[in-house]
Order: structure tokens, then sequence, then C-alpha cells
């Protein structure tokens, strides 16, 4: 299974390594901002990833990859959730909707830049999103055809545009807390190699269409057969980040607890 990091050309031989790699990237990384005793700085280059750091007096207590999205989805908030190991991991709750509002799925997304929006985001109104899928297991197909062959013999079939929400579900008899994740489906309408100018290592980018909109997808080359093409279908488990880019609310005084505003 692919590492999120290694989705955008991070990739570190181990433990030492990843550090050094996440040191040198904070040191080229801008300050974007602060809320009460935190700071957020972002590295990111022109291939389009990023990484977002929450330091304290104490150092980094949170580094989260990302990717600056083309895509834009449609999405209702709801409330935010809790990630057992980092608040500031906190995945928000959203409805993805159609223009008039209605319901596709619910979705659950982390934000790259929680510690200066999660006061912002207003319970039930509508945001734009772009959001990212960061591949942990990825399958290809060459078309659509290939694909509705590959399942003539499996008991459950998918279409090529669908996408579960299988970070909100837990096996019977099982408590999770909810994820970003989700097992998406769909065809890839452009695709591209990006180098990460940081580390000189190649990570894949796509924009794909499923239900719902169109979310940027990023994977690791060495867990795909061949660079995607426009016309693919791809269907797998991935990771999701992005960021609101329309929607907010004004922020309040510095200082004051994070909170989901209601309307």
């Amino acid at each position: 299974m692919a590492s999120n990091m290694s989705c955008i050309g991070i990739n570190a031989k181990d433990p030492q390594d990843f550090g050094r790699r996440m040191s040198l990237l904070l040191e080229r990384s801008e300050a974007a901002g602060r809320w009460g005793s935190h700071e957020l700085r972002v590295w990111s280059d022109a291939s389009g990833a990023s990484v977002s750091f929450v330091l304290s007096k104490d150092g980094v207590e949170c580094a989260t990859p990302g990717f600056r999205a083309r895509s834009r989805l449609q999405a209702r908030a709801t409330r935010f959730a809790s990630d057992p190991d980092c608040r500031f991991c906190d995945p928000l709750l959203v409805e993805i909707v159609d223009a008039k509002g209605e319901l596709f799925y619910p979705l659950a997304t982390q934000l790259d830049d929680l510690l200066l929006t999660r006061e912002r985001v207003s319970e039930g109104v509508i945001l734009e999103l772009g959001l990212c899928a960061f591949a942990r297991g990825i399958e290809t197909w060459t078309d659509e055809a290939a694909f509705i062959k590959a399942q003539a013999d499996e008991e459950v079939k998918f279409a090529a545009e669908s996408l579960i929400p299988s970070g909100l579900f837990s096996l019977e008899g099982e408590e999770r807390p909810e994820a970003a994740e989700a097992f998406l489906t769909g065809r890839v309408l452009e695709a591209g190699l990006r180098e990460n100018l940081a580390t000189g290592e190649t990570f894949q980018h796509a924009i794909v269409r499923t239900l719902g909109g169109s979310y940027d997808v990023l994977a690791s080359p060495r867990e795909l057969a061949a660079p995607l093409e426009a016309g693919n279908i791809i269907q797998g488990e991935f990771w999701l980040v992005g960021r609101v880019t329309s929607g907010l609310a004004e922020a309040s005084r510095p200082g004051m607890p994070p909170r989901l505003v209601r309307a």
C-alpha cells in the first residue's frame, strides 16, 4: 500500500530519512497564519504538491500532504468528527450535492489548513471544495469496455463512475471513527506525471470524474503498471484531503476556540 507522502513524490528509506526530508521541507516552508499558540506553515512547489505543518512551541505537531486541486465539488457541511491520534486531522463531514442541493452521498475529508479554517465552517452551508484523492491501492483498466469485461464474473458490479464513502462505515460489532477515506471508481479525464522539485521524484496526477463530480487523484508511479491516460477507468481505496475554496464564514477573533459555526 502506498503512503500518502509517496503520492506527491516524497519517499523515504527509513524513519530517519523521512525525518530529514520533512525537516528540509519545513525549512523551505512559508508562514500561512496563526491560531492561538499554533502556527501553520506550508511548503509547496510548481508541481502542485504541498505539505502543511502545524507548529507549537514544542515543535511540529502535524504534517499533512496536499495538492493544489483544480477540480471542484459542491458540498453541504454537517459537522467535524474526531481523529483519535491528531486533533489537526479531524475530518470534516459533508454531503456532496448537485447544483440544486440534492444529495449524492455523505463524505468525510481532511482539510490541510484546518488550523485556520475550522471555526469558519458553518453547519448547513454549501461549500465549494477542491478535493484530492491519494491512492492507497489502485487498479486501472484501458477503458470502460475493459472495466465492464473484467467484472463479468463478479457478483457485485460497479458503475464506471461510482463512489462509496468507506470511511463512514464499520464492520458489524466494530466501533471505528469516521475517516477521510473513499472507495472510488472513476473515469480519467486528463493525466500527467509531475516532478516534486524538492525530491526530484515523480508522481501521478489525474483529474478523475466519478459520481458527484471530479477529484484530483494522486498516486505513486510504483503502484501503476503504466502512467494513466485519458479514458482509463480507475478503482481503489483513497485518502481524501483538500480545502474549502468558497463558502467560509468570516474569521472571528484570534484566540477563540475552534468550533463548527451554526448558521
